[in-house]
């Protein structure tokens, strides 16, 4: 029986709405993953051109393969049982290169090991993964690229993710898309590339590239924002912002290129005396016998996998969270600037998908004695994984926590609870408490635990309810933090009963 037909159909059956989360993921407005779109072309190519080495060796079954294929179907199947798309992509790391040990062996694979487990470079990260490592990554590009722009004189203070030359008053944004994520993603692959289909097929060479990637990414988008910053000197910001940007972007990656290439080369020159080691012997496993088990174990999964990854109840409104009122105990919405409004466009692609949905306002309300409330508020659907716990938003936020505790509520009803939050901004000092609670019709907690054991079964169950996030922010105003407290209390009490009204 052929693999194609006896393992690999039915796995393309059974990932097929794991392959289209893949590449919706590849489409994202972040693009950190648009660069997966070459990676199948790279594999066929590299495929055809070893065609004579691998067909060299028969193709034999290999039942040590489901060492791999195992626990791949496994997570699988627990992350569509969960509708967790990122576990059922991240099984893929599994599953792929498990049936290809099961259906050729090692003998037919000798050697194209490193196409099967391009598999790591094509799956994207999970979106909270994602999100945490591009805001580490852009705060050491911003302040690193800060610093040695000022040290080459660009003279310029940061505010959050403006980087403000002194006696200007424009600022250079730097956007989510320019922390250093996508170039480090591309340049890792790149260097896999590189290291194991050109060049000589040599480990420390090979490791030297693979080590070297990130470094060389991230030292490359740390220079290239101190660059901005001095062109954002020298000639203004509109410049710097739009051609000075174009012109930095071309010349990272040339760097990124010739840095790699120049160290490929200096390695390869090293390693060129040295005689190469004798490939090892590949041992054989006699009586590996028909596919027609496996293809018959693969098969009758196919289709279970298939419907639960398929089968998703998305339901409820939209633009729920715009219905929320205008006025909230004592507190009046205040319309943004044009300013406001432009910066909030500009983040609005990269928040939606964050959150995981196009539900969700933020504003800010002022009280007739100036004091203001900051409120995020988001509904949801199946998509509840999507939402993230408050201290994840906060920390994005230029802020650091101070404290974090889930306290009781009795203000919300008998045994509620919400998550209060004090946390500092980096650039001012200011301090904030941050009220939050999840809820849904009949239920609330401010407990991110709380809210996912909530939702699990039913989403094992596929009876997802709909629900919401809501998360209230007030200044402290010199060590009254009680005052802030109360603030919260009482815009959050009248905004919850409200919010429930809304699902209903």
């Amino acid at each position: 029986m052929r693999p194609l037909l006896a393992v690999f159909l039915p796995l393309l059956l059974a990932y097929a709405p794991t392959l289209r989360w893949c590449v919706e993921r590849w489409n994202a407005p972040t693009q950190y993953f648009e660069h997966c779109w070459l990676l199948p072309f790279v594999a066929a190519w590299v495929v055809w051109a070893r065609r004579r080495q691998w067909r060299a060796a028969p193709a034999q079954r290999d039942r040590r393969g489901w060492w791999l294929l195992g626990p791949g179907l496994a997570l699988h199947a627990v992350g569509a049982l969960l509708t967790i798309d990122s576990w059922s992509a991240a099984s893929l790391c599994l599953s792929l290169p498990g049936a290809a040990w099961l259906t050729l062996g090692r003998a037919r694979l000798r050697g194209m090991w490193p196409v099967v487990w391009l598999v790591l470079f094509v799956v994207p990260l999970p979106i909270y993964v994602e999100g945490r490592l591009a805001f580490v990554l852009k705060e050491w590009a911003v302040n690193g690229g800060a610093w040695l722009g000022n040290l080459l004189g660009a003279d310029v203070v940061r505010r959050g993710d403006l980087l403000q030359p002194n006696g200007s008053r424009q600022a250079l944004f730097v956007a989510d898309a320019c922390g250093g994520l996508r170039s480090l993603l591309a340049m890792t692959t790149l260097a896999y590339c590189l290291a194991f289909f050109l060049g000589p097929p040599r480990w420390p060479r090979r490791l030297g590239l693979l080590v070297a990637a990130a470094p060389v990414a991230i030292g490359a988008n740390l220079v290239r924002i101190a660059v901005l910053c001095l062109l954002a000197r020298w000639f203004g910001v509109p410049f710097a912002e739009g051609t000075g940007h174009t012109l930095a972007n071309v010349a990272e990656w040339i760097a990124d290129l010739v840095v790699l290439l120049l160290l490929d080369a200096w390695l390869s020159r090293r390693l060129a005396a040295r005689a190469a080691p004798a490939p090892p012997a590949v041992p054989q496993l006699a009586g590996g016998g028909s596919l027609r088990v496996p293809a018959l174990v693969v098969w009758l999964l196919a289709g279970p996998l298939l419907w639960l990854g398929m089968y998703r109840p998305y339901h409820s409104g939209e633009e729920r969270a715009e219905r929320l009122p205008d006025a909230i105990a004592g507190y009046v919405l205040v319309p943004r600037t044009a300013a406001a409004e432009a910066s909030f466009q500009r983040n609005l692609p990269r928040w939606r998908e964050l959150l995981g949905t196009d539900d969700f306002v933020y504003r800010v309300y002022r009280g007739g004695d100036g004091a203001w409330i900051s409120l995020v508020a988001l509904y949801h659907d199946s998509n509840w994984k999507s939402v993230h716990p408050p201290r994840i938003c906060i920390e994005g936020s230029n802020m650091d926590i101070e404290q974090d505790a889930v306290i009781a509520a009795p203000w919300l009803g008998a045994g509620a609870t919400v998550s209060r939050i004090v946390a500092r901004r980096r650039d001012n000092q200011r301090r904030f408490v941050t009220f939050s609670v999840f809820g849904t019709r009949d239920w609330s907690s401010g407990s991110y635990w709380d809210f996912t054991l909530h939702h699990l079964p039913r989403a094992v169950l596929r009876q997802n309810q709909s629900g919401f996030l809501l998360r209230c922010e007030a200044e402290i105003h010199g060590d009254d933090e009680a005052a802030a407290d109360q603030r919260c209390r009482q815009f959050l009490g009248e905004l919850l009963p409200t919010a429930r009204q809304v699902l209903r």
